[in-house]
Parts: structure tokens; C-alpha cells; sequence
């Protein structure tokens, strides 16, 4: 063991400069890891010290046999053996499974698990099960990012041309080139593995149009099956996370089959989720549902059908008037209960008590206000429980807030020794991380964080000669070179498929997933099976502007069905041009700013439902007053109407007049006229 005689100090910031959705306090009482930041490549060396017979300190790794035993002796008196490399997996598996040797999760998940003729001494520890669990879940993470860790120096990844470029110049040494890679897309819970999982519901969002129920389920700990058998051990909740956790996901897996399947409100055409801890003890999920347009939610009378935010009437639901009154009344908060989580600044975040409403309506910024009559009814309340809660969503705010761990990150501690390393990505990550029992028992089960019905098919491009290539720095050029030339993209696969499938080429690249399967193992497209009833969405990767071509070729690829070529993509009107973004202008794309405009809305909208606007910008340029007058565009547009606008028109204006309110759904198809309608509505000052 290395002796230091440096001092270190825990440090506890004072000051606010994190992100509060992260850092903030845990308000339950439980056994979490905290992961200080000292990632290295010897992680795996873990904190039991043993003396050996020459008297010098030893530090053991947690691949040693005999790990569990030395640190938890009271959980294996016997020293029983603990995870170590190469334990076989003991059966033959027929579905072509290529790793035959047992997984440390996999061991570990199977430690956790009652069994009869067994000694249960392990799951009945109490807060030593819960050390236990967080130990494990943390030896299982810091192992895989030891892996990354080990091999992100030597694996690279390069453009073609520029691994040809430097053959040319005659550079043998890959070593130098290239990008490293650290956290990839296929660590769960990474950065980049929220990051797909967003653009995955996004490109859902833009294939079946906004989400039409927002859905949050919690974990509730008086669940009969939890209660029947903690009851019987005579322990508590906190005492088998790992309980909760199954419990949970069986209750969760019950609840997607009842919307699914039973179809409870309709047809969904696609059902997604999230799962959360936050330092709360217990998992809850975000569920997003989909549904089919027949069953579209339309009017305040369809959400009042699904949705009510008031007390039940005992004598006619004494059933749900108890589930209602146990777990799904907020509070008490306000003045009463100061000390309340949700209280700041003696007001509660929450926005509650919410006012009485005799109907259901929408505000300008999409949200729902329900319908709450005073019908008399109250219920006692002494502590705050919720177990669903359903939100009525408008806007793609809701995806994005499903997906919020894309900027949010795990749960991390606001405490640090020395200072952190911010170009290190694992140690970033790695570095004061806080893992509660119940989130360490359901990752060691393998269970997902994100989940979603539908699967998206990831469309990677590339400008001509500059696919991806990913190689060790020791590989010699030559071998990486005829690699690349022997290896077909998926990208170019795809416009290969293109020149013998004729259905193929009515298809753009995002539609191309619907109709075709790629096979990884012989690199090309094949037509899915009918009978197999398959389907994807496709989703082309994101590229910002600025990266110049590869943009504006992305645009082309969202528009031009059945390229066979980067020239047939660049050819308009017979007419072949220098580049894809001259092939764009001549096509119209960037002839508009109806993007722009979008965005602006967007923008707009977000920020009046927080209180400000646009306007709170000084420096944002404002229109003239010239514009602002409407009564010369009411002239000019009112005549413009079609018989079946001037009625819906007519509707609308008659029913402000008299006072009457309501709720008003146009739909139809792009360019039939809603914006016109609004134009119209918005610019008649009567």
C-alpha cells in the first residue's frame, strides 16, 4: 500500500453553481455509494487491505476469489468464493450465444435472489444488503469503464479519405491519427446513451405527430405484494430495495399491457418510458403514449373522459376513493406544513392548492387545467404519497422532459477532494457519483432505464470517401485500408438497394427502415418479411449547420427518394451541380424561412409559459409599428376565405362575442389553410 503524506480535505461548497437538479439532497434514509472522483486504471483495486507475511499492506482486487468473504464476513462466514474471471456459464445455449462465461452482473444478480436449501443471511442483512447492493452495482460500472479506460487509447476512429491521405504520404503509424473514444452510445446511462435514446422519441414524435398522454408511475412501498412479504420477514421497505424494485417492474410491465394491449384508451401506436430514482429511495417512470388518430385526444370533454382531478364519491367508489385519498392528493403543504419538500419560499413549486374549475380547459402554453367543481368533498390529509399522476400533453415538451437526463446526468453529491477534472470524460462521470440501493438493485437486474415500443433504426451519412472507420492504433495502415475497402457502409448499402429494388426507390432514407431490414452480419438491405409484420423509424443523424455540406446533404436525404448516387442526389432538373448545397437552393429548400419562423414559435411559446417573452430581450429586433397594423391585412384577407373557413371563421368570432368560450380543433393537412385561419382570427380587431 502506497504511503502518502499529503492531507486531504472533504470539501462541501457553499455556493450554488451546480445544476440543483443533480446535486440536490437525497429525502430518504438509505445506503447509497458515493463514488469519489479518483478514477484510474487500477479501480479495480479495491478498499480492503490485507498484511502479508512479510508485514507490508496489500490492497485486494475485486476479481479475487475470496473478496466477498474478506469484505463481508458476516454475509459469508464460510469464505465462501466470490465473482472471478472465466466461471462457465454450465448450459448450452441454442440461440447462438457467442460468450460462454458467466457476466459479474450476472453473478451478481444471481447472489441477490432467495432460493430454497439456501441460506438466505445475505437478502436479510437489512442496511448490509443495501451496502451490498451499491458495492456490487459499483464494482459492476467502475469494471466497464475500466474496460473503456484500458482501450480508449488504443481505439481510434477516422475518416476514409484521411486514413488514405496519410498512406499517400506515406505516415505507417495510426497512432497519430484519429479521434478517442470514451463513453460510447452503448453505456447505459451515459451521456451519449441518453442522448440516442432522446433523438429516438424525437423521430417517433416526428412519425406519429405529438404525444397524447404523459404518464408518471411510482413505486408505492404499501403495495400488498411488497407488504405480504416484508411483513412476513418482519422488515422493512428499506431493507429490500431490490424487492421494491421487482414489484415495480412487474406492476410497470402490467400497467404498458393495459395500455397496449387492453387497449384502455384506444389504439397507441407507440408507448415509451424513462426510469428515475432522484434520491428518493424508489423508482418512478415517465411514459409517453402515442395514439392512433382515431382515438386522438381532442376536446376538454375526451380528457375529461380519462382524467379527474377530484375526490371520488365514497358510497359509489369506496374503492377508488380510498386509493385516491391514500396516494394521490398532494400535501399537506402551505402554511400548515412549512417544512414540506415542495415548499420555497413559503410558496409551493407545486402551484398547489389549485384553484376550483367548473370545466376543464387548456392554457395558451398547452398545459391542461382540470376540472375541480366544490362539490364538498375533502379528505384528511397527514403525509404525501403519489402513485400516478396524468398529464394531458400539447407540445413536444413533454418528449423532451421524458429525455431531460440528456442534460440532467445521474444523481451526484455536491462534495468533491480537489479539483475535478473536466477532460476526462469517465472521471467526469465517475466523479461523486450517488447510487442509491434501489437504483444499484434494478440496474444488477438488468432492467431498462429506458424503454420504448417502437424500435428506431440510427441512419448514419457521410459526404463521398469520409465513412467512419474504427481500428486499434497498433492495426498497420495496409490492413485498415483494405478493411475500409471490403466494408460497405450502411449509407452506401443504401443506395446499392436503390438500384435493385424499384419499391426501393420510392422511399427517402428516413422511410427507407419501414420497408427494409439491414443485416449486420452481410452489410446490406433486404426487404422485411411480410408475414413477420416488422417495422422501424428511421432517423437520420443530427448535424448542426455549421458543419457546412453534410448539412445540406442531410437535407437532400430527407426530401429526394431512391438516390443511387451522391451525383443523382446532387442532379436537379438534368442539371448536375458542383455541391449539395446549390443542389438544395435549386430544389427551394433554403428558399423560405419557414424554419426559422418555427423555431421562433417554439422559442416564443416556451418562454410565455414561463412568465417572460421574446420582448425581455434587449437586444431582439422588433417589428415597426407599420406591421403591426391589422386592419388593413383583415381587408385584404377576409374575402380570401373558402365557404368552409368563413364557417369555422364565423363559429369562432360569434362565440368571443357573446362570451360563450370554448375549446376550437381545426386539423387537416399542410397547406389547407390553418395558418390562414389563425392570420385571419389574430388580425380581426371586432
Amino acid at each position: 500500500m502506497e504511503d502518502s503524506s499529503e492531507g486531504l480535505r472533504l470539501m462541501v461548497p457553499s455556493e450554488r453553481t451546480t445544476d440543483a437538479r443533480t446535486h440536490n439532497l437525497p429525502t430518504s434514509k438509505e445506503v447509497a455509494a458515493l463514488i469519489p472522483g479518483d478514477f484510474t486504471a487500477g479501480v479495480n483495486k479495491r478498499d480492503i487491505v490485507i498484511e502479508s507475511c512479510s508485514g507490508n499492506l496489500q490492497r485486494i482486487s475485486e476479481l479475487y476469489p475470496a473478496y466477498l468473504s474478506l469484505q463481508y464476513p458476516v454475509l459469508f462466514p464460510y469464505g465462501e468464493d466470490g465473482y472471478r474471471l472465466g466461471i462457465d456459464i454450465g448450459f448450452v445455449d441454442t440461440r447462438g450465444r457467442k460468450r460462454k462465461m458467466v457476466t459479474m452482473r450476472e453473478f451478481y444478480a444471481y447472489r441477490v435472489f432467495e432460493r430454497y436449501e439456501e441460506s438466505s443471511i445475505v437478502v436479510m442483512a437489512g442496511k448490509l444488503f443495501q451496502q451490498f447492493l451499491v458495492d456490487a452495482f459499483t464494482i459492476i460500472e467502475s469494471n466497464r469503464l475500466n474496460y473503456i479506460w484500458i482501450n480508449q487509447s488504443n481505439l481510434r476512429t477516422e475518416r476514409v479519405d484521411k486514413i488514405t491521405e496519410a498512406a499517400e504520404k506515406g505516415h505507417g503509424d495510426l497512432a497519430q491519427h484519429g479521434k478517442r473514444i470514451f463513453i460510447p452510445s452503448s453505456f447505459t446511462g451515459g451521456k451519449r446513451y441518453m442522448m440516442q435514446h432522446y433523438l429516438d422519441a424525437m423521430a417517433t414524435c416526428k412519425y406519429y405527430g405529438f404525444p397524447d398522454l404523459f404518464i408518471t408511475f411510482t413505486c408505492n412501498p404499501r403495495w400488498h405484494e411488497i407488504d405480504r412479504y416484508l411483513q412476513r420477514h418482519r422488515l422493512s421497505k428499506k431493507d429490500r430495495p431490490d424487492i421494491c424494485s421487482r414489484v415495480f417492474k412487474m406492476k410497470l410491465d402490467r400497467l404498458l399491457d393495459q395500455v397496449t394491449k387492453k387497449k384502455t384508451f384506444g389504439i397507441v401506436n407507440s408507448a415509451m418510458y424513462t426510469i428515475e430514482f432522484q434520491k428518493r429511495g424508489l423508482p418512478h417512470a415517465h411514459m409517453i403514449l402515442f395514439l392512433h388518430r382515431d382515438n386522438k385526444i381532442r376536446t376538454t370533454d375526451d380528457i375529461d373522459k380519462f382524467i379527474s382531478a377530484e375526490i371520488p364519491d365514497k358510497e359509489v367508489d369506496k374503492y377508488l376513493y380510498e386509493v385516491v385519498s391514500d396516494v394521490m392528493i398532494h400535501g399537506p403543504c402551505g402554511p400548515m406544513n412549512r417544512d414540506s419538500v415542495c415548499m420555497n419560499n413559503g410558496k409551493c413549486t407545486k402551484f398547489f392548492p389549485k384553484p376550483y374549475m367548473d370545466n376543464t380547459i387548456v392554457d395558451d402554453a398547452g398545459y391542461p387545467l382540470y376540472r375541480r367543481r366544490n362539490d364538498g368533498r375533502v379528505v384528511e390529509k397527514g403525509a404525501f404519497n403519489t402513485i400516478i399522476v396524468m398529464l394531458f400533453p400539447i407540445i413536444t415538451r413533454s418528449v423532451k422532459y421524458l429525455f431531460k437526463y440528456t442534460t440532467k446526468g445521474p444523481d451526484y453529491v455536491r462534495a468533491n477532494v480537489g479539483g475535478e477534472d473536466q477532460e476526462n470524460e469517465i472521471k467526469k462521470y465517475f466523479n461523486c457519483r450517488y447510487v442509491s440501493a434501489c437504483e444499484a438493485s434494478w440496474r444488477i437486474f438488468a432492467f431498462p432505464i429506458c424503454y420504448r415500443t417502437t424500435p428506431v433504426e440510427k441512419l448514419p451519412f457521410h459526404l463521398p470517401g469520409q465513412e467512419l472507420d474504427i481500428y486499434n492504433q497498433d492495426d498497420p495502415i495496409e490492413d485498415v485500408l483494405h478493411r475500409t475497402m471490403n466494408i460497405t457502409s450502411k449509407f452506401l448499402g443504401w443506395m446499392e438497394c436503390n438500384k435493385i429494388y424499384p419499391q426501393a426507390r420510392e422511399l427517402t432514407y428516413a422511410e427507407f427502415p419501414s420497408k427494409f431490414v439491414w443485416n449486420k452480419k452481410e452489410k446490406l438491405w433486404k426487404p422485411r418479411s411480410e408475414k413477420r409484420k416488422s417495422f422501424a423509424i428511421g432517423r437520420i443523424t443530427y448535424v448542426p449547420p455549421s458543419v457546412g455540406q453534410a448539412y445540406y446533404l442531410r437535407v437532400l436525404l430527407n426530401k429526394i427518394p431512391g438516390p443511387t448516387s451522391f451525383d443523382y442526389l446532387k442532379t436537379v432538373n438534368s442539371v448536375l451541380y458542383k455541391d449539395f448545397q446549390e443542389a438544395c437552393y435549386a430544389l427551394g429548400l433554403l428558399d423560405d424561412d419557414k424554419e426559422y419562423i418555427a423555431a421562433i414559435n417554439e422559442a416564443g411559446l416556451m418562454l410565455r409559459s414561463n412568465g417572460t417573452s421574446l420582448t425581455a430581450f434587449e437586444k431582439m429586433p422588433k417589428p415597426d409599428d407599420s406591421i403591426m397594423k391589422t386592419g388593413e391585412l383583415y381587408d385584404k384577407l377576409l374575402p380570401m376565405l373558402t365557404d368552409e373557413q368563413r364557417r369555422v371563421y364565423e363559429e369562432i368570432i360569434h362565440s368571443v362575442n357573446h362570451d360563450k368560450g370554448g375549446m376550437f380543433f381545426v386539423c387537416g393537412f399542410g397547406d389547407t389553410g390553418k395558418t390562414f385561419m389563425w392570420t385571419i382570427l389574430g388580425a380581426d380587431k371586432s
